[in-house]
């Protein structure tokens, strides 16, 4: 049976942002971002046990060219994937978790 995904608005905001200020740094670079972090979802999809539990049962999968951390949950009982944030690898996780209450 195939996993479902669920994405944050917040994460739809947060990536737009990114790619903005890729594209600003080099044209087509968002571009990039964008498919590099699609390309990492998928294989999330695939196997979201491949990742390890970093906190609160959040499992993070990074992505290979950008700095940026995928920060998700698997609700085994509901095949369920939801992507919660997607942040650079500067950021602090906790800072997130603070921006959402």
């Amino acid at each position: 049976m195939k996993i479902k995904k669920r994405v944050e608005p917040s994460v739809k905001q947060d990536l737009k942002e990114a790619a903005l200020w890729y594209n600003n740094a080099r044209k087509g670079l968002g571009k990039l971002f964008l498919k590099e972090v699609d390309k990492k979802v998928k294989l999330i999809i695939q196997n979201p046990l491949l990742y390890q539990i970093r906190y609160a049962n959040i499992r993070v999968a990074f992505t290979s060219i950008f700095p940026y951390g995928i920060h998700f949950e698997y609700l085994e009982d509901k095949n369920q994937v939801n992507i919660l944030a997607v942040f650079h690898t500067s950021r602090n996780p906790e800072l997130w978790e603070e921006e959402k209450d």
